[in-house]
């Protein structure tokens, strides 16, 4: 119980002392057991002597378990010590799923039969579709767009290795016909990262096969046909996302429809769940349609354009960056499920207490046996704001 000095009340009449003996034995009954081990508290004491629930330190008012009254910068510990706030003595001292460290800190816990659950984000899954056509090889400063798109795709699955589970395709490929495509190369899983990352330093050799030197072609929509069949993201326990990365404008082939038909594969993708972001690499770009890609994609950029436009390499990182941490995923699986599903605590950072609710805070979906963030906490995550989720479940509160 934080904080129990009562102030500025007159002394009391017997009638009135009479009513603190009963609220005090009402307030000990309650305190019994629950957390912090109120029930040996000498503030309770005062059910058995009435008058020692109203001697306060002066005449003007009286406190329970701290004499005198604590400073303003204190407040009265379970241990009946006025200490600084933002400290602990005691366990009672912090509130409902927490408990104080050895450094007179609160921290997620308790003594109460609670347990810390291990709670593991759920990496979504993102498929790459990289254009791999003839203008790739096209400069850029003192480089070409096929070494900077590959130099910004392995940074990106360095950092995100492990957040995001990564595939990737490119188009035109070099196993079906020249507006075809053929297998997924890999599609999207956990540690895929090394085998990728080899694939597209590999192809910047002008003797690899995947070198861009031909088929000269760009068939944005076989590529997104290819996309539209990969099972990995039909995995519905997870985010999924394509990633469109292109220098040109559909050219040479139409198999899937063209445009027209790319704008209502990437718009059925989305309606199965399936969010596509939209890169332009360059300003050979047919903008205004890849605008109408992202916009039936689900994913936007919030800043100029639509797609997301990259002329520079600085310009591809920020976008590479920014799809990357939109797509991370805001539910984390528990490895012990909840006896009591009322009783979860979540904490930010080992500190900041975050509520129940499905506006700003999480939900719990014992289905899965996951929490979910929502709004504000979801943008902390997603923005890397977070350094630490600790999630305390059996704790019970203290009665009011």
């Amino acid at each position: 119980m934080k904080g129990r000095v009562l102030q500025g009340l007159p002394r009391a009449s017997p009638a009135v002392r009479w009513l603190a003996s009963m609220f005090a034995v009402a307030i000990g009954f309650v305190a019994c057991g629950g957390e912090g081990g109120g029930g040996d508290d000498p503030a309770f004491d005062a059910a058995s002597d009435p008058d020692a629930a109203l001697d306060g330190s002066d005449e003007s008012g009286f406190n329970v378990g701290c004499k005198p009254a604590c400073a303003d910068t204190q407040f009265c510990s379970v241990t009946n010590a006025c200490i600084d706030k933002g400290t602990c003595a005691a366990d009672g001292d912090c509130t409902s799923g927490m408990k104080c460290d050895a450094t007179k800190k609160c921290i997620p816990g308790g003594d109460c039969g609670s347990q810390k659950a291990v709670a593991t984000a759920v990496p979504p899954n993102m498929l790459i579709t990289l254009d791999r056509s003839c203008s790739m090889r096209s400069a850029v400063g003192t480089s070409n767009k096929w070494a900077v798109a590959v130099k910004a795709l392995n940074g990106m699955m360095t950092k995100y290795g492990g957040k995001i589970r990564f595939g990737i395709t490119l188009f035109p490929d070099i196993v079906g016909a020249n507006c075809t495509q053929g297998a997924i190369p890999f599609e999207p899983s956990a540690g895929n990262e090394a085998k990728i990352q080899t694939l597209l330093t590999n192809a910047l050799k002008t003797t690899d096969p995947l070198y861009p030197d031909g088929p000269c072609v760009t068939n944005i929509d076989t590529a997104v046909q290819q996309a539209s069949g990969s099972t990995a993201l039909k995995d519905k326990t997870r985010g999924n996302y394509v990633l469109l990365v292109s220098d040109g404008a559909q050219a040479g082939c139409n198999a899937a429809g063209g445009d027209p038909g790319t704008e209502k594969m990437i718009g059925d993708l989305f309606a199965a769940g399936i969010k596509t972001a939209v890169i332009g690499f360059g300003a050979g770009v047919d903008g205004a349609q890849l605008d109408k890609f992202a916009v039936a994609g689900g994913m936007p950029s919030a800043v100029g354009t639509k797609y997301y436009k990259a002329e520079d390499a600085a310009t591809l990182d920020a976008a590479l960056a920014a799809i990357a941490g939109a797509a991370l995923g805001c539910t984390y699986t528990l490895d012990k499920t909840p006896a009591d599903p009322t009783k979860i605590f979540v904490f930010f950072d080992g500190t900041k207490e975050i509520a129940a609710d499905g506006t700003n805070g999480w939900t719990y979906d014992p289905a899965t046996n996951t929490v979910t963030f929502h709004g504000t906490s979801c943008a902390d995550l997603k923005g890397e704001k977070v350094k630490s989720v600790d999630i305390v479940l059996g704790c019970k509160s203290t009665p009011a």
